[in-house]
Order: C-alpha cells, then sequence, then structure tokens
C-alpha cells in the first residue's frame, strides 16, 4: 500500500509540475485547484470517495460505466487495497507536486539556455540536465510519503474497515488491541516495528534535507 500509493503520486506529481512549470493563463487558479485535494481531511476523503466514487449505486465511476455501457463494479469489494490507493494517490500527488515543482522553478535558467543554444532537444535537457538536479527533490517527496503513508489508519477504517486484503499494520495493531483482540503483547510488538521503521525512514528524510539546504546555500 505504501509503496504504491508513493511512487504513484510521485509520479502524477511529476508531471503535473512540468506541466504547471510554464506560463500560462489561469496558472495560479489551476495551481490552487490542484492543491485541494491534499487539504482536505483524511476522513472525510475515504468517506467521499466511498460513498460518491466507488459506490455500485450512485457512485460516479459506475454511473461512467454504466454510460458508455459496461456492468457496474463494486470497486471497494472487488479490489479493496487498490480502492485505497488510488485514494491515497488521489489526496497526496499534490504534496509530491509541490516539491517537484519547486525543484524545478530553483533550476539555474542560464544552464537550459545554454543547453538549448547548442541544440540539445526538450527530452536531452530533461534527462540529463532537469532530472538529476531533482533527485534530491524526488528522494524528499518519497521519504516524506513513506513517513506518513506507513502509518495510514484513516482511509482503511473509512473505506474498507481492514477487510480482507487491505489491512495494513497500523490498522492490524488496531485490531489486536483496542479493536476487538484485547492481544496487546502482540499488538505492542508490532506498533514497535512500525515505529522503528519510521524512525529509519526519518533519518534518511532528514539527511537529504540537511543536503538539499546546504547545496542552496550561497
Amino acid at each position: 500500500m505504501t509503496v504504491s500509493a508513493v511512487l504513484l503520486s510521485l509520479l502524477l506529481g511529476t508531471l503535473l509540475a512540468l506541466l504547471l512549470d510554464r506560463k500560462f493563463f489561469g496558472q495560479g487558479f489551476v495551481r490552487t485547484l490542484l492543491i485541494t485535494p491534499f487539504l482536505i481531511m483524511p476522513v472525510v476523503a475515504g468517506l467521499v470517495w466511498k460513498t460518491q466514487v466507488f459506490n455500485s449505486s450512485f457512485g460516479v465511476l459506475n454511473w461512467l460505466l454504466d454510460s458508455l455501457g459496461f456492468e457496474r463494479i463494486e470497486f471497494v469489494t472487488r479490489w479493496p487495497l487498490w480502492s485505497i490507493v488510488a485514494v491515497l494517490v488521489w489526496q497526496w500527488t499534490p504534496f509530491m507536486m509541490l516539491i517537484v515543482l519547486a525543484g524545478l522553478q530553483g533550476q539555474d535558467q542560464s544552464v537550459l539556455e545554454a543547453a538549448r543554444v547548442d541544440g540539445a532537444s526538450s527530452r536531452a535537457m530533461f534527462f540529463q540536465i532537469t532530472l538529476p538536479q531533482l533527485r534530491p527533490y524526488l528522494e524528499l517527496g518519497v521519504l516524506l510519503g513513506s513517513i506518513y503513508l506507513i502509518q495510514v489508519f484513516d482511509y482503511v477504517d473509512v473505506i474498507t474497515g481492514g477487510g480482507p486484503d487491505s489491512t495494513n499494520v497500523p490498522y492490524f495493531v488496531f485490531q489486536r488491541s483496542i479493536g476487538g483482540g484485547w492481544q496487546f503483547g502482540q499488538a505492542s510488538a508490532y506498533s514497535i516495528v512500525v515505529v522503528i521503521a519510521s524512525i529509519v525512514i526519518a533519518t534518511f528524510g532528514l539527511r537529504v534535507l540537511s543536503n538539499l539546504l546546504e547545496g542552496e546555500k550561497p
């Protein structure tokens, strides 16, 4: 769940950042509109997607399928894990977009202009100049996203209730403790695993952030 959500949101966020890194009419409005999903509370986002998007009776996706002549699908029941991942990607893509956009707008324009004068193609400039410069920002996005998403509980509880193929470690800890299992020893052990994983990821994240800030010093 964590790996899929982080990588997909990073990919989509990078594509959106590349589109926004140019001048066009209404750029500020479009940017604000794209940021909106990240500002919504996780529980609200989960409820909206479960009742208004995934619902087999009046959900938007099934309305589109029905309009195109396809059979309606109960997404949460058939693909519980990917239903949660879809919501996570929708909400975290704006976060990744902002990080990558900051990296794009911090590029040395003189280097890009020199490459353009030398006849470099847009593709060559992206893979040989822009992408290497974006690497610290991409790493930072992956690490910060992983720190948060490895602890996801709200979406699992609201969308699937911890059903088959959709229970992550935090929700498993809840089930084994105050969720009805009352096996506090086992729940504590798994909680320690989550804490250790978060500390390891946070350590790498702080190191990347430190290197990024040092690289921006005059």
